[in-house]
């Protein structure tokens, strides 16, 4: 199985390193604007909220993904970790899980490959995921390849894979928000959420 890399990823793509044995994140293509390798969906009390990383392509739009930097210029790393405690700060696990990643938004990393590297791998091992994850060697040319699904997981995209409902911090005011990160079903259903993304049909 073929992915790009994500900040803090969605739902359906844990799903998919957790029906399998092996994935390679591509390593070696160039950076494309306005997809997940660089944000991340949260449900906030004031219901779907994006959080993006600011980032630097030293080549422009040549710039290949291991290459990219993150920006520091302006105090991202406080407001993601502010909204992140405000949304979560009253979800059932939150408190158990929230000193390892608060570690994400105090450490400054230099290239946004190896942040999100850390935290999928961190994530993973939270959710007792312990499919093999490597590098891709070289780029792979897109394909219709059911395996590769680089292009298919994207804000811009509506997903035909259900997402099973469980209950969201605010439940009572949003129905249930699919788009969000693994992070809102870790902390709200804790350990279970391994189990739950393997049952995913995906689609």
């Amino acid at each position: 199985m073929l992915l790009s890399t994500a900040y803090i990823p969605c739902i359906e793509y844990i799903a998919y390193i957790a029906q399998s044995t092996l994935i390679r994140i591509e390593a070696h293509e160039h950076y494309a604007k306005q997809t997940y390798r660089n944000r991340t969906c949260i449900a906030s009390a004031q219901g779907l909220m994006e959080l993006i990383i600011p980032v630097i392509q030293p080549n422009g739009s040549k710039t290949c993904i291991r290459d990219v930097r993150i920006s520091y210029a302006e105090a991202w790393q406080k407001k993601h970790w502010h909204a992140i405690t405000s949304a979560y700060n009253s979800s059932p696990f939150f408190e158990y899980y929230q000193d390892v990643f608060h570690t994400f938004y105090t450490k400054q990393y230099t290239f946004l490959y190896d942040y999100n590297k850390e935290i999928l791998l961190t994530l993973l091992k939270a959710c007792n995921i312990t499919t093999e994850i490597k590098d891709s060697a070289s780029f792979t040319p897109l394909s219709n390849n059911t395996y590769d699904v680089r292009y298919t997981l994207s804000p811009k995209i509506t997903s035909n894979t259900h997402i099973p409902e469980y209950t969201q911090v605010f439940a009572e005011k949003y129905p249930f928000l699919s788009q969000v990160s693994i992070l809102d079903t870790l902390c709200n259903i804790g350990p279970d959420t391994g189990l739950y993304c393997k049952k995913i049909i995906l689609k």
